[in-house]
């Protein structure tokens, strides 16, 4: 694979595979940093981490990158994996027949590496039920060590109305149950997704709920408002709303952007600044025209990790309009800088907004609501700040991921210590 091939466990500590397909490895990397900002920490707390993800576009790779081990691999014809995959359709019907079969290669691609790296380490911790969570299986089958899921979001929860989930499909919510209830250990970041895994998962004991986290020290309300404005460009003198999402109908930025004609007819020197990239932001910008508001809002594109922080300190309040969300780390880090967020009543978000006290909850897809609740903080500076800095206890209180850490390994500790793998 292009990588050490031989590695071991330090002293004291104990090894463990995280199966996340597209991680990045840097810092910088917008793609599930919420993984990589996890397993940075892990590793710091002297845990030996491996993570073994996919790169389409390269060929197989290995690299250290903040104590970390990534594995990389480019999936490929591979004759032992083809007899696996027909070994598989002959034992189990339901598994293979009714799938599709370029996913169950890869799928059984990723599990057959990964399970090479699992034989040097203790346990593999897999992010997403599905796909990462059955690679996480197959490799925790073959190898016999224990198996954790964190499940974040899409794995588990559905939107209907907008084909929203994985297991809007009968043959994946087979999977998704059949790997959860095969897990040692299930992580739930919400209390919305661990009431959902509750209902899937005949072990209740296995269930967890585990708050994520942000670092504090990196999102806090110290940095000066007037010199991030300065260093973004965005003018000085006018109140500010940002969001920051993917651009996708799970989202909802559709719904803040027609909540602007109301704000700026009422209000204004109001400027709405809409960061993240996505399918969807062509027909954004489109519909911010039609309005005839294309001159109040400004689409950034993707924001690099580096300034985000510096978004949160210029805005005045932050905006989280999804129509389903099972956690919404854009709140939290909005919460950790000190700013009051306006978030749809779903999902995680009710974990981290308390009505009144460090914002708003509107009901989702409720443009006016949105607006109405924008022109209360207009109105009320005060108020602002107030929720502002309750925000920021309530996130040191329950949203410090150094915290969300000390759980995991302790979770590990008792998982590896119920199997007698210690």
């Amino acid at each position: 694979m292009g990588r050490s091939e031989v590695f071991h466990v330090g002293l004291g500590g104990f090894g463990v595979l995280i199966v996340s397909a597209r991680v990045g490895t840097s810092p910088e990397a917008i793609p599930y940093s919420f993984v990589f900002d996890e397993v940075v920490r892990l590793a710091k707390r002297g845990v030996e981490v491996h993570v073994v993800r996919l790169d389409p576009e390269k060929s197989e790779w290995y690299c250290l990158s903040h104590d970390v081990h990534f594995h990389s691999i480019k999936p490929r014809v591979n004759l032992r994996v083809m007899d696996a995959l027909i070994c598989s359709l002959m034992r189990s019907l339901p598994l293979g027949v009714f799938r599709n079969l370029s996913n169950m290669y890869l799928e059984s691609y990723y599990a057959m590496h990964a399970a090479e790296l699992l034989r040097a380490l203790d346990l593999v911790h897999a992010h997403f039920a599905y796909p990462e969570g059955l690679v996480g299986y197959l490799a925790s089958v073959k190898v016999g060590k224990p198996l954790i899921i964190t499940v974040h979001g899409y794995d588990i929860l559905t939107e209907p109305s907008i084909g929203d989930g994985v297991r809007l499909s009968k043959r994946y919510d087979f999977l998704v149950r059949k790997v959860l209830n095969a897990a040692d250990a299930v992580i739930c970041n919400s209390r919305a997704l661990y009431r959902e895994v509750r209902k899937v998962v005949k072990s209740k004991d296995k269930v967890h709920l585990i708050f994520n986290g942000v670092d504090l020290e990196r999102f806090n309300p110290n940095v000066d408002p007037l010199e991030a404005r300065r260093r973004l460009g965005l003018p000085l003198d006018r109140f500010l709303v940002f969001t920051v999402r993917h651009h996708a109908p799970i989202y909802g930025i559709e719904y803040m952007i027609r909540a602007v004609p109301y704000v700026v007819s009422r209000k204004g020197d109001v400027l709405f600044v809409v960061g993240g990239e996505g399918s969807q932001r062509r027909y954004h910008e489109e519909l911010a025209k039609g309005l005839g508001v294309s001159d109040r809002i400004i689409f950034t594109g993707a924001i690099p990790r580096a300034l985000l922080h510096l978004y949160y300190a210029a805005c005045d309040v932050v905006v989280v309009p999804s129509l389903q969300e099972a956690w919404g780390l854009v709140v939290t880090e909005a919460l950790a800088s000190g700013r009051p967020v306006i978030g749809s009543n779903v999902g995680g978000i009710r974990d981290q907004i308390i009505d009144g006290f460090n914002g708003f909850l509107v009901p989702p897809r409720d443009s006016q609501a949105i607006a109405e609740r924008i022109l209360y903080f207009i109105d009320s500076p005060s108020e602002a700040r107030r929720m502002g800095m309750n925000g920021r206890r309530l996130a040191e209180e329950r949203f410090d991921i150094d915290k969300r850490i000390s759980r995991v390994i302790r979770l590990y500790e008792r998982v590896l210590s119920e199997r007698g793998d210690r």
